[in-house]
């Protein structure tokens, strides 16, 4: 997949399993508008990976031809709070029943999170 991280996301470590995994990834500078990463992502055909999601949710809306949108909401309960290796997989898990082009998706990656190991 192509992805655009947004830069609360971008750790060293996801962005590192999302390339192992043979993602194209790339990510923002600090302070960006959100607005403005949106625009760059559809001009450049990248899905979007954030954590925010009501800014992001706001812009797919208004372009519902967009690339594609990852969310990954904040959890609460530290059990299932998603980290890079659950997000990662998450990403897997859509590449795998999706395909790589999400056009027009807004997915929740928490719902696509692989069950841990029996």
């Amino acid at each position: 997949m192509r992805l655009l991280v947004d830069e609360a996301l971008a750790s060293d470590e996801l962005m590192a399993r999302l390339r192992t995994a043979g993602h194209h990834v790339e990510t923002t500078e600090k302070g960006v508008l959100d607005a403005a990463v949106w625009r760059y992502a559809q001009e450049t055909e990248l899905t979007v990976l954030t954590g925010n999601a009501g800014d992001f949710m706001a812009e797919a809306q208004r372009t519902p031809d967009h690339h594609g949108l990852l969310v990954v909401y904040g959890e609460r309960d530290p059990v299932k709070r998603m980290r890079a290796a659950d997000i990662a997989g998450a990403v897997e898990h859509v590449r795998e029943v999706c395909g790589e082009v999400l056009r027009g998706a807004r997915l929740a990656l928490n719902e696509w999170r692989h069950p841990p190991d029996a």
